[in-house]
C-alpha cells in the first residue's frame, strides 16, 4: 500500500476535523455580511433625504457605507469559498486513498485476473 497516499488521507481527514469550526464561522460571517448589505442599503435609503424610492435606492447604492458593505461581503464570500474548496480537496484526497485501497484489495484477492 502506498504510505504517501495513506499519510495524505490521514492529514486530509484531520484537516476536515480541524477546519469544521473555521468553515462554520466563515459561513456565519457570510450570512452576516449578506444581511448587513441589506441593512446598510436600508439605512442609506432612509438617510438619503430623497422622497422617491428610486432616488433613495440610487443614493443608497452610491453611498460609501454601501460600497464598504459590498467590499466586506466580497471578502467574506471569498474566504468562505476558499475554505470550502480546501475541504473539498481534502475529501477528494480521501476518496483517492479509498480507491487505491479498493484496487489493492482487489489485486490481493485476484479479482480481474485470468488465472
Amino acid at each position: 500500500m502506498d504510505t504517501t497516499a495513506t499519510e495524505k488521507a490521514q492529514k486530509a481527514t484531520q484537516y476536515l476535523i480541524d477546519s469544521a469550526a473555521e468553515i462554520a464561522a466563515a459561513k456565519a460571517d457570510l450570512v452576516r455580511a449578506e444581511n448587513m448589505l441589506r441593512v446598510t442599503k436600508s439605512l442609506a435609503m432612509k438617510n438619503s433625504g430623497q422622497n422617491s424610492a428610486a432616488a433613495q435606492e440610487r443614493e443608497a447604492y452610491a453611498s460609501e457605507q454601501y460600497q464598504h458593505a459590498v467590499s466586506e461581503l466580497a471578502q467574506v464570500a471569498g474566504d468562505y469559498e476558499k475554505l470550502r474548496a480546501l475541504r473539498e480537496a481534502a475529501k477528494m484526497q480521501i476518496e483517492y486513498w479509498r480507491s487505491l485501497n479498493a484496487n489493492q484489495r482487489g489485486a490481493e484477492r485476484g479479482y480481474g485476473s485470468a488465472a
